[in-house]
């Protein structure tokens, strides 16, 4: 992997550690803070787009299959964000950001299974061993609590949007520039927020200036940096390879939410995590190394 490319990766997988925090610091409806979260991306980044004159061009020469991937694309995000907001208000940090980044694990699953390449005994067992953890900590959840159970339920389907989300990313970013992509899918994503917030009966406008605060920074931060990061090096390396990295967010985020909130990660968060950790250690070794050396 070039040296560049690690060092996008680190400042997406830092920046992306500070969601949870500032999602749990917002007192507005989860739907509400992804909406206001992609809107704001969005208005950041027209400036951008203006200024650069290559979007609409960029789009008008994609192909109808394209412009459908790029629609689905925002759907899934738009569907990962308002399942893992969710999930924050029902289960702690800990288990809802180790639970939403087992995404590499529903990307090998795809990539394995339905594109038809062939998994190794390391990667089965790498499967495996994170599917023990996700039912240890979704376990633990059910066993303190029924809500907490289905806060997991919403990080592991939010997960599942995710994965999504990066392997049509993986897809399209071959053949459009970062800026044409992110703009649409993050413009794509807000549209279906708005939609899912009024069907939900939430006020657009009755939040304070502190939760608008809020709102900015998950779009300057984890949005604009985080995930822009990831979408850039799409176009370096494959999705398998993202989602691993992006593994490494529940430490920053535990780290940070025992900080500031007091809240340590229970034992079947622990052990579960662990498993979860150890499981991407084999899927690193067995498929993520090959061609990025």
């Amino acid at each position: 992997m070039k040296i560049k490319t690690a060092i996008i990766l680190l400042a997406g997988v830092t920046t992306i550690s500070f969601a949870a925090i500032l999602i749990r610091l917002s007192t507005a409806p989860p739907l509400i803070i992804s909406f206001y979260r992609m809107l704001f991306a969005v208005v950041l980044l027209t400036p951008v787009v203006i200024y650069r004159g290559e979007v609409r061009s960029e789009i008008r020469r994609l192909g109808r299959r394209d412009l459908v991937l790029l629609f689905i694309s925002g759907l899934f995000l738009s569907a990962h964000f308002a399942l893992w907001v969710t999930s924050l208000n029902h289960t702690s940090v800990a288990s809802s950001v180790v639970l939403v980044a087992t995404q590499p694990l529903f990307i090998v699953i795809v990539e394995n299974f339905f594109l038809r390449k062939k998994p190794s005994r390391k990667l089965v067992g790498g499967l495996i061993v994170a599917g023990a953890g996700s039912l240890l900590i979704g376990y633990g959840g059910f066993s303190a609590s029924r809500i907490k159970f289905l806060g997991d339920v919403f990080a592991l389907l939010g997960a599942g949007m995710a994965a999504g989300y990066f392997l049509i990313g993986g897809e399209v970013r071959k053949r459009i520039t970062l800026i044409t992509y992110i703009y649409t899918v993050y413009g794509v994503s807000a549209f279906f927020l708005l939609f899912y917030s009024l069907a939900g009966g939430y006020p657009l406008l009755r939040y304070s200036p502190y939760n608008f605060l809020t709102f900015f920074l998950l779009a300057a931060g984890p949005t604009l940096v985080g995930h822009t990061s990831f979408n850039w090096v799409l176009k370096e390396v494959n999705a398998s390879l993202v989602g691993v990295t992006i593994l490494a967010e529940p430490v920053g985020s535990s780290v940070l939410a025992a900080l500031i909130f007091g809240e340590y990660p229970s034992y079947w968060t622990i052990v579960g995590g662990s498993l979860v950790l150890i499981s991407i250690y084999f899927l690193w070794q067995s498929e993520l190394l090959e061609g990025f050396g």
